[in-house]
């Protein structure tokens, strides 16, 4: 049966005639289609490979989980599926908008808005926030071990230096800042607030691709999003003041004196994720390529965190793995 026929097979299960479908964008792991049909228009998505089934599924759950919670930017499951597309889908109503190249003042605020609601469902407060900084390096740690381990077949010694000075300075960084007096937090999160989102002509702003949430470090889960959309030091004060407005118990979270250690984590994470996705995208034929390209850019990044020394070796390494796999 091909990927036609399949997409007219689901939305018969929901009563509905397809009047056409389009491509809509394709992740590390699935593909999402618009499909127009006689009653409306939703999106489709679809796991690539066996292995992600489970990963599709879930997504639905932590969805209606969310609304159930009421939040109100969240696209509704319609219908899941796991036998006309063995690998797994699942039919979301529609968010119809785009993503801004450029998040403004208005956008950021509602950003902050939207983050409290998902955060004050379910959520702990840290007596000695900085130990979730302490924690953040030892989760580092074990994940770059992890990574040298699981993936040895891509590693060399650039690589593997690169990990060690990066984790050597972060330590130090630690270290001169002990004294810092935060509280910390744990919630439910979204769990991959970079791009996934879309706004909608009336300013409104959905929040896709909610498969990895979890329950988390809710500084963790801001930083990376201010990261990701490189929202500058005085927009993210104001998004932090939007953020604590609406979430009173995390106003005691010095977001400011804490964000180095997020920000500086992220792109010794990105070199970790993206080498576990190349292996996966090697392994299951789909776009390495994309994922060498990302590699490069995030050893790009360690400049403005890591010395030069550091820097230069992750750049050579992930520029050798690209030799080694051409």
């Amino acid at each position: 049966m091909n990927s036609e026929d399949r997409i007219h097979l689901i939305f018969e299960k929901i009563g509905q005639s397809v009047q056409s479908s389009s491509f809509l964008g394709k992740g590390e792991a699935s593909t999402v289609l618009k499909v127009s049909t006689d009653k409306g228009t939703y999106a489709l998505k679809t796991a690539l490979y066996p292995e992600r089934k489970e990963k599709i599924l879930k997504e639905a759950q932590f969805r209606a989980f969310f609304l159930k919670n009421g939040v109100s930017c969240v696209p509704r499951p319609v219908y899941t599926d796991t036998e006309i597309f063995p690998n797994g889908a699942v039919i979301y109503e529609y968010a119809e908008g785009s993503k801004p190249e450029v998040i403004n003042i208005s956008n950021l605020k509602q950003f902050a808005r939207i983050i409290s609601e998902i955060h004050r469902i379910d959520y702990e407060i840290v007596d000695d926030g900085f130990s979730q900084v302490q924690k953040l390096w030892q989760f580092l740690d074990k994940t770059t071990r992890k990574i040298m381990t699981n993936h040895s077949h891509l590693m060399n010694s650039s690589i593997e230096l690169a990990f060690e000075k990066a984790l050597k300075e972060f330590d130090q960084k630690i270290k001169e800042k002990r004294d810092v007096n935060t509280i910390g937090m744990n919630a439910q999160l979204h769990g991959d607030l970079s791009d996934n989102f879309v706004i909608d002509e009336q300013d409104k702003i959905w929040l896709i691709d909610w498969e990895n949430s979890e329950y988390g470090d809710v500084a963790e889960e801001l930083c990376w999003f201010l990261y990701i959309n490189k929202i500058q030091p005085d927009d993210r004060l104001t998004f932090y003041q939007e953020y604590k407005k609406w979430f009173i118990p995390a106003q005691k979270i010095k977001f400011e004196e804490i964000e180095e250690f997020y920000y500086a984590a992220t792109p010794v994470f990105n070199i970790c994720w993206g080498i576990n996705q190349l292996d996966t995208n090697i392994k299951e034929n789909l776009e390495p390529e994309r994922k060498l390209r990302d590699l490069a850019q995030s050893a790009k990044n360690w400049k403005s965190f890591y010395p030069d020394t550091a820097t230069s070796l992750i750049i050579k390494g992930i520029n050798t793995l690209k030799e080694a796999l051409d």
